[in-house]
């Protein structure tokens, strides 16, 4: 049996309850309301956030990457953070007190053993025409490294029940393995995914049979195939990219890395220059892909059979760093051995923003030392996301610590729809 406890300005209510699959799937009751997952860019309740006491390869605590989000969003959205233990609470609750961060902007749920990326094993929330909500419950692989059945991968993919049974809401089941973070939504019935990352999940299943469940479970009308993402989020454990550097990613193609709406209509795409793809081989792989992804794109409509607008975003410089391998490191990264010093990328993109009320928080990383030309991409990319998001505050970030680890600002973050169209107001 697994304990579940909600803690809220001091409060705290325990559910129980054990996750047999008899327990755990919802009857729901059969009505007319159509349920559908909403775009990002539409009003929020809540943005969900994991905290965990977790260091990557650089060495450096990530819960400091989730403190800076947590100060950004605090004056637009309330939050709900999910920790591993009543000793981690009342270390996080005085930690965002004396960040000056109250009660009334973030609620606590305990989960232990719970998993940073949120964004991909979390609740996805389908939004019903009359208002109401459900859980997307997918199935979880590790990214297609381990098989649905392993300990570690049944770990993970409970969370989103969890919080489903939290908040009282039916889940939709499907046996499709997919993460969040391979999903792009228009709001409107248009989704996009990547081949390389949902046929490589669900091996046994043909790409026809995908989209129809894809379709089905998130209540969309059309589904947009890109054949890959960029080269810096391919698979490590299918070997390094040119130059025998590795990435630090499992996910091999994420769409949140390189292709997100910004309306309905408005589709921003990363862009690799030809300056860049003429000086690195890893940059060459990745322009071809994009500009793939672009005739692909260019040639789509939406739901109702308009073209899209599409806005390049430049594609962030690669950022390298040294590790010496551990044992554990070898199924990671193909070809290596322990105590090999390897070369890795970290998960640098402007493109893994979130979009909240009124804000978008997106990753900057020029620091002192670095190159000019990195702060000048820092401000296009700055530039960009302002013309996409007129009206909402641009805040940059530095999350490189997370970088570290494979991921990003939208992996670790996943939001919660209003419920009414509307956010709820400060203090509600």
């Amino acid at each position: 049996m697994h304990r579940v406890k909600w803690v809220k300005a001091g409060m705290i209510l325990i559910v129980l309850f054990c996750f047999s699959p008899s327990s755990l799937r919802w009857a729901v009751a059969a009505d007319e309301e159509a349920f559908h997952v909403p775009a990002e860019f539409e009003p929020h309740d809540f943005v969900w956030i994991v905290w965990t006491d977790e260091y990557y390869r650089a060495g450096e605590p990530t819960d400091r990457v989730v403190l800076r989000i947590i100060k950004a969003l605090a004056p637009f959205v309330r939050i709900k953070l999910v920790v591993e233990s009543r000793t981690q609470w009342r270390k996080v609750k005085r930690i965002l007190g004396k960040h000056g961060i109250s009660g009334k902007r973030v609620a606590y749920l305990i989960v232990p053993r719970n998993d940073r990326w949120i964004r991909d094993s979390g609740p996805i929330f389908l939004k019903g025409d009359r208002g109401r909500l459900k859980i997307a419950d997918f199935n979880y692989n590790a990214y297609g490294e381990l098989p649905t059945s392993d300990t570690y991968s049944k770990q993970v993919e409970r969370l989103d029940r969890a919080i489903a049974r939290q908040l009282r809401l039916p889940t939709v089941k499907t046996d499709l393995v997919s993460e969040g973070g391979g999903r792009e939504f228009n709001g409107k019935g248009t989704l996009i995914v990547v081949e390389s990352v949902e046929l490589q999940r669900n091996p046994h299943k043909s790409k026809e049979e995908i989209e129809r469940e894809l379709l089905r479970v998130l209540g969309q009308k059309k589904v947009i195939w890109l054949k890959n993402g960029p080269a810096e989020d391919d698979k490590s454990s299918r070997g390094s990219l040119p130059g025998k550097i590795f990435t630090t990613t499992l996910t091999g193609g994420h769409i949140d890395e390189f292709c997100r709406f910004a309306d309905a209509n408005t589709i921003l795409l990363a862009e690799a220059s030809a300056e860049e793809r003429d000086a690195s081989p890893i940059s060459r792989i990745s322009y071809e892909r994009l500009e793939e992804s672009y005739r692909i794109l260019s040639a789509a409509t939406d739901q109702d059979g308009k073209p899209f607008t599409i806005l390049r975003v430049p594609a962030a410089d690669h950022l390298l760093a040294r590790y010496k391998a551990a044992q554990h490191d070898v199924a990671y990264f193909r070809g290596i051995k322990a105590g090999d010093t390897i070369r890795y990328l970290l998960a640098a993109s402007y493109l893994n923003f979130l979009v909240s009320n009124g804000v978008v928080l997106m990753p900057a990383y020029w620091k002192a030392g670095r190159p000019e030309s990195i702060r000048a991409k820092d401000e296009k990319a700055r530039r960009a996301l302002q013309e996409a998001f007129p009206g909402r505050k641009i805040v940059p970030l530095d999350v490189e610590d997370v970088n570290h680890g494979g991921g990003g600002i939208h992996c670790i973050t996943q939001q919660q729809p209003a419920m009414d169209g509307r956010p709820r107001r400060h203090g509600q």
